[in-house]
Protein backbone atom coordinates (compact mmCIF):
# COMPACT_ATOMS: atom_id res chain seq x y z
CA UNK A 1 0.00 0.00 0.00
CA UNK A 2 1.17 3.94 -0.79
CA UNK A 3 1.39 5.71 2.84
CA UNK A 4 2.69 8.96 4.01
CA UNK A 5 4.32 10.23 7.33
CA UNK A 6 6.55 12.53 9.06
CA UNK A 7 10.09 12.63 9.63
CA UNK A 8 11.42 14.74 12.06
CA UNK A 9 14.98 16.23 10.84
CA UNK A 10 17.83 16.99 12.83
CA UNK A 11 17.22 21.04 13.56
CA UNK A 12 12.67 20.02 13.79
CA UNK A 13 11.52 20.42 10.45
CA UNK A 14 9.09 17.84 9.61
CA UNK A 15 10.21 15.62 6.62
CA UNK A 16 7.42 14.31 4.42
CA UNK A 17 7.78 11.06 3.42
CA UNK A 18 6.57 8.69 1.00
CA UNK A 19 6.36 4.73 1.00
CA UNK A 20 4.91 2.19 -0.78
CA UNK A 21 5.56 -0.90 0.86
CA UNK A 22 2.65 -3.37 -0.93
CA UNK A 23 5.30 -6.29 -1.02
CA UNK A 24 4.74 -9.66 0.45
CA UNK A 25 8.19 -10.67 0.57
CA UNK A 26 10.13 -7.74 0.31
CA UNK A 27 13.92 -8.81 -0.81
CA UNK A 28 15.28 -4.93 -0.56
CA UNK A 29 14.35 -1.29 0.22
CA UNK A 30 15.25 1.04 -2.49
CA UNK A 31 15.85 5.14 -0.88
CA UNK A 32 14.62 7.29 -3.98
CA UNK A 33 15.93 10.79 -3.63
CA UNK A 34 14.30 13.53 -6.31
CA UNK A 35 15.62 16.25 -7.97
CA UNK A 36 15.30 20.00 -8.26
CA UNK A 37 11.63 21.92 -8.37
CA UNK A 38 10.09 18.36 -7.67
CA UNK A 39 8.96 15.67 -4.88
CA UNK A 40 8.62 12.25 -3.76
CA UNK A 41 5.00 11.50 -4.98
CA UNK A 42 6.36 11.71 -8.90
CA UNK A 43 8.40 8.66 -8.10
CA UNK A 44 4.45 6.35 -7.85
CA UNK A 45 4.69 4.22 -10.86
CA UNK A 46 8.59 3.77 -10.57
CA UNK A 47 7.81 2.66 -7.09
CA UNK A 48 4.73 0.60 -7.84
CA UNK A 49 7.04 -1.59 -9.94
CA UNK A 50 9.65 -1.86 -7.64
CA UNK A 51 6.77 -3.31 -5.48
CA UNK A 52 6.07 -5.81 -8.01
CA UNK A 53 9.30 -6.26 -8.13
CA UNK A 54 9.73 -7.26 -4.38
CA UNK A 55 11.16 -3.78 -3.58
CA UNK A 56 10.03 -1.77 -0.76
CA UNK A 57 10.43 2.08 -2.43
CA UNK A 58 10.43 5.44 0.15
CA UNK A 59 11.21 8.72 -1.02
CA UNK A 60 11.28 12.11 1.08
CA UNK A 61 10.30 15.53 -0.33
CA UNK A 62 13.10 17.53 -0.07
CA UNK A 63 13.27 20.66 2.58
CA UNK A 64 12.07 23.50 0.41
CA UNK A 65 10.05 20.95 -2.17
CA UNK A 66 6.48 19.67 -2.05
CA UNK A 67 5.03 18.45 1.25
CA UNK A 68 8.11 19.58 3.22
CA UNK A 69 7.87 23.06 2.70
CA UNK A 70 6.77 24.98 5.49
CA UNK A 71 4.30 27.06 3.50
CA UNK A 72 4.32 28.35 -0.15
CA UNK A 73 7.07 31.35 0.99
CA UNK A 74 9.51 28.40 1.66
CA UNK A 75 8.71 26.07 -1.42
CA UNK A 76 12.44 26.51 -3.52
CA UNK A 77 13.90 27.85 -0.45
CA UNK A 78 17.12 26.22 1.55
CA UNK A 79 19.05 28.30 3.98
CA UNK A 80 21.68 30.28 2.68
CA UNK A 81 24.50 28.97 5.12
CA UNK A 82 23.80 25.73 5.95
CA UNK A 83 21.01 24.71 3.31
CA UNK A 84 23.38 21.73 1.05
CA UNK A 85 24.86 20.70 4.52
CA UNK A 86 21.03 19.97 5.78
CA UNK A 87 19.85 17.88 2.58
CA UNK A 88 22.51 15.81 3.52
CA UNK A 89 21.53 14.73 6.43
CA UNK A 90 17.98 14.75 5.88
CA UNK A 91 18.86 11.77 3.80
CA UNK A 92 20.87 10.15 6.76
CA UNK A 93 17.87 10.95 8.92
CA UNK A 94 15.78 8.50 5.73
CA UNK A 95 18.46 5.94 6.05
CA UNK A 96 18.27 5.63 10.01
CA UNK A 97 14.84 5.53 9.65
CA UNK A 98 14.64 2.47 6.94
CA UNK A 99 17.30 0.45 8.34
CA UNK A 100 15.83 0.28 11.75
CA UNK A 101 12.10 -0.52 10.01
CA UNK A 102 14.09 -2.74 7.60
CA UNK A 103 17.26 -4.23 9.32
CA UNK A 104 17.67 -7.59 7.44
CA UNK A 105 17.00 -5.83 4.04
CA UNK A 106 19.58 -4.76 1.64
CA UNK A 107 19.62 -0.87 1.37
CA UNK A 108 19.61 0.80 -1.82
CA UNK A 109 19.35 4.25 -3.46
CA UNK A 110 18.01 5.79 -6.76
CA UNK A 111 19.03 9.29 -7.06
CA UNK A 112 18.54 11.60 -9.44
CA UNK A 113 19.55 15.02 -10.59
CA UNK A 114 19.97 17.07 -7.61
CA UNK A 115 19.23 14.09 -5.61
CA UNK A 116 22.23 12.31 -7.65
CA UNK A 117 24.64 15.39 -6.30
CA UNK A 118 23.53 15.16 -3.12
CA UNK A 119 24.16 11.12 -2.81
CA UNK A 120 27.54 11.43 -4.68
CA UNK A 121 28.18 13.22 -1.49
CA UNK A 122 26.28 11.04 1.14
CA UNK A 123 27.63 7.48 -0.03
CA UNK A 124 31.37 8.89 0.78
CA UNK A 125 30.30 8.91 4.09
CA UNK A 126 27.59 6.52 4.78
CA UNK A 127 27.05 2.70 4.37
CA UNK A 128 24.82 1.69 1.51
CA UNK A 129 24.64 -1.54 -0.52
CA UNK A 130 24.43 -0.11 -3.76
CA UNK A 131 23.48 3.29 -5.50
CA UNK A 132 22.13 4.22 -8.43
CA UNK A 133 22.44 7.81 -10.15
CA UNK A 134 20.17 9.06 -13.30
CA UNK A 135 20.66 12.08 -14.70
CA UNK A 136 24.00 13.38 -12.90
CA UNK A 137 26.03 15.44 -14.46
CA UNK A 138 29.31 17.58 -14.23
CA UNK A 139 29.77 21.73 -14.43
CA UNK A 140 33.46 23.28 -14.99
CA UNK A 141 35.03 24.44 -11.69
CA UNK A 142 35.47 28.03 -13.42
CA UNK A 143 31.62 28.12 -13.84
CA UNK A 144 30.71 26.77 -10.67
CA UNK A 145 32.25 29.64 -8.81
CA UNK A 146 31.32 32.52 -10.81
CA UNK A 147 27.86 31.17 -9.83
CA UNK A 148 29.18 30.99 -6.15
CA UNK A 149 30.13 34.53 -6.30
CA UNK A 150 26.85 35.29 -7.93
CA UNK A 151 25.03 33.92 -5.51
CA UNK A 152 26.90 34.48 -2.26
CA UNK A 153 25.91 38.22 -2.71
CA UNK A 154 22.51 37.87 -2.91
CA UNK A 155 22.23 35.18 -0.23
CA UNK A 156 23.85 38.12 2.18
CA UNK A 157 21.59 40.71 0.94
CA UNK A 158 18.21 38.34 1.20
CA UNK A 159 18.59 34.66 0.74
CA UNK A 160 14.96 34.33 0.24
CA UNK A 161 14.33 36.14 -2.48
CA UNK A 162 13.33 34.60 -5.68
CA UNK A 163 15.28 35.04 -8.94
CA UNK A 164 14.90 35.09 -12.10
CA UNK A 165 18.36 35.54 -13.67
CA UNK A 166 19.45 32.46 -11.22
CA UNK A 167 16.38 30.28 -12.84
CA UNK A 168 18.21 30.80 -16.60
CA UNK A 169 21.89 30.47 -15.50
CA UNK A 170 21.02 27.66 -13.75
CA UNK A 171 18.95 26.45 -16.89
CA UNK A 172 20.82 28.02 -19.49
CA UNK A 173 20.55 26.10 -23.08
CA UNK A 174 18.52 23.32 -22.04
CA UNK A 175 15.60 23.71 -24.12
CA UNK A 176 17.56 24.79 -27.13
CA UNK A 177 18.53 21.27 -28.83
CA UNK A 178 14.54 20.67 -28.98
CA UNK A 179 11.57 22.07 -31.13
CA UNK A 180 8.83 21.56 -29.11
CA UNK A 181 8.66 25.24 -27.84
CA UNK A 182 7.98 24.99 -24.14
CA UNK A 183 9.89 25.89 -20.77
CA UNK A 184 10.45 21.95 -19.72
CA UNK A 185 10.81 19.72 -22.78
CA UNK A 186 14.25 19.33 -21.77
CA UNK A 187 12.45 16.82 -19.11
CA UNK A 188 11.37 14.13 -21.57
CA UNK A 189 10.13 13.04 -25.00
CA UNK A 190 6.74 12.38 -23.06
CA UNK A 191 4.45 15.91 -23.82
CA UNK A 192 1.85 14.44 -20.97
CA UNK A 193 4.75 14.26 -18.55
CA UNK A 194 6.49 17.70 -19.24
CA UNK A 195 2.87 19.14 -19.70
CA UNK A 196 1.84 17.93 -15.76
CA UNK A 197 4.82 19.09 -14.46
CA UNK A 198 4.45 22.82 -15.67
CA UNK A 199 1.14 22.71 -13.90
CA UNK A 200 2.10 21.24 -11.04
CA UNK A 201 2.31 23.76 -8.03
CA UNK A 202 5.37 21.58 -6.28
CA UNK A 203 7.33 21.73 -9.99
CA UNK A 204 7.03 24.05 -12.93
CA UNK A 205 5.39 27.10 -11.20
CA UNK A 206 8.61 26.84 -8.70
CA UNK A 207 11.47 29.41 -8.95
CA UNK A 208 14.30 28.81 -6.56
CA UNK A 209 15.60 31.62 -4.29
CA UNK A 210 19.14 32.83 -3.79
CA UNK A 211 19.95 30.53 -1.21
CA UNK A 212 18.65 27.59 -3.13
CA UNK A 213 21.20 28.28 -5.84
CA UNK A 214 23.75 29.16 -3.72
CA UNK A 215 23.02 25.36 -2.12
CA UNK A 216 22.80 23.99 -6.00
CA UNK A 217 25.71 25.02 -6.76
CA UNK A 218 27.56 23.95 -3.76
CA UNK A 219 26.16 20.80 -4.28
CA UNK A 220 27.67 20.35 -7.20
CA UNK A 221 30.77 21.32 -6.26
CA UNK A 222 31.22 19.32 -3.44
CA UNK A 223 29.90 16.13 -5.33
CA UNK A 224 32.73 16.28 -8.07
CA UNK A 225 35.83 17.15 -5.99
CA UNK A 226 38.38 15.10 -5.85
CA UNK A 227 38.55 14.21 -2.05
CA UNK A 228 34.88 13.21 -2.11
CA UNK A 229 35.28 10.38 -5.22
CA UNK A 230 38.09 9.26 -3.10
CA UNK A 231 36.42 8.76 -0.12
CA UNK A 232 33.79 6.36 -1.51
CA UNK A 233 33.26 3.14 -0.57
CA UNK A 234 35.76 0.85 -2.95
CA UNK A 235 32.91 -1.98 -2.83
CA UNK A 236 30.35 0.15 -3.35
CA UNK A 237 28.26 -1.05 -6.57
CA UNK A 238 26.95 1.83 -8.56
CA UNK A 239 24.88 1.98 -11.58
CA UNK A 240 24.91 5.22 -13.78
CA UNK A 241 22.24 5.96 -15.72
CA UNK A 242 22.06 9.28 -18.47
CA UNK A 243 19.94 9.70 -21.26
CA UNK A 244 21.86 10.75 -24.79
CA UNK A 245 20.01 13.88 -24.79
CA UNK A 246 19.81 15.00 -21.34
CA UNK A 247 21.23 18.27 -21.09
CA UNK A 248 21.95 18.17 -17.52
CA UNK A 249 24.68 15.24 -18.19
CA UNK A 250 25.94 17.04 -21.46
CA UNK A 251 24.17 14.64 -23.76
CA UNK A 252 25.55 11.64 -22.50
CA UNK A 253 29.37 12.92 -22.06
CA UNK A 254 28.99 13.44 -18.80
CA UNK A 255 28.31 9.50 -17.10
CA UNK A 256 31.32 7.87 -18.74
CA UNK A 257 33.30 11.02 -17.35
CA UNK A 258 32.01 10.28 -13.55
CA UNK A 259 32.35 6.34 -13.99
CA UNK A 260 36.51 6.80 -14.72
CA UNK A 261 36.81 9.20 -12.03
CA UNK A 262 35.21 6.77 -9.42
CA UNK A 263 37.00 3.99 -11.19
CA UNK A 264 40.45 5.87 -10.99
CA UNK A 265 39.33 6.28 -7.18
CA UNK A 266 39.57 2.44 -6.56
CA UNK A 267 35.48 2.01 -6.83
CA UNK A 268 35.56 -1.95 -8.26
CA UNK A 269 32.08 -1.93 -9.46
CA UNK A 270 30.89 0.46 -11.38
CA UNK A 271 28.68 0.26 -14.55
CA UNK A 272 26.90 2.76 -16.77
CA UNK A 273 23.89 2.70 -19.50
CA UNK A 274 22.85 5.57 -21.56
CA UNK A 275 19.53 5.66 -23.22
CA UNK A 276 19.08 6.66 -27.04
CA UNK A 277 17.86 9.98 -27.83
CA UNK A 278 16.06 9.76 -23.91
CA UNK A 279 16.13 13.57 -22.06
CA UNK A 280 16.32 13.90 -17.97
CA UNK A 281 13.89 12.14 -16.41
CA UNK A 282 14.44 8.41 -17.33
CA UNK A 283 11.75 7.13 -15.09
CA UNK A 284 9.19 9.44 -17.09
CA UNK A 285 10.34 9.31 -20.16
CA UNK A 286 9.54 6.88 -23.72
CA UNK A 287 11.51 4.05 -22.36
CA UNK A 288 10.91 4.32 -18.85
CA UNK A 289 9.51 0.24 -18.77
CA UNK A 290 13.36 -0.51 -20.27
CA UNK A 291 14.66 1.88 -17.59
CA UNK A 292 12.11 0.03 -14.87
CA UNK A 293 13.66 -3.20 -15.93
CA UNK A 294 17.44 -2.29 -16.02
CA UNK A 295 17.26 -0.86 -12.48
CA UNK A 296 15.23 -4.44 -11.07
CA UNK A 297 17.66 -6.83 -13.29
CA UNK A 298 20.68 -4.57 -11.22
CA UNK A 299 19.28 -4.84 -7.99
CA UNK A 300 18.24 -8.30 -8.32
CA UNK A 301 21.67 -9.09 -9.28
CA UNK A 302 23.44 -7.14 -6.66
CA UNK A 303 20.64 -9.01 -3.55
CA UNK A 304 21.85 -12.66 -4.90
Amino acid sequence: MYKQMKLKATDGLDLHLHIWDEVENPVGVVQIVHGMAEHGARYNLFAKRLNQAGYIAVADDHRGFGKSALDEASLGHLDGETGFENMVEDEVIVRTYLKENYPDLPYFIFAHSMGSFIIRTFMAHHQVDGVILSGSGLQPTALLKMGQIITKQRVKKDDRKRSGFLNKLAFWGYNRPFNENHNFSWLSRDVAIYEAYEQDPFCGPVVGTSGFFHNLFESIRVSQQSETVESVPKDLPILLLSGSADPVGHFGKDTPKIALALEKAGVEDVTYKIYEHARHELVNELCKETVFQDVIDWLNAKTR
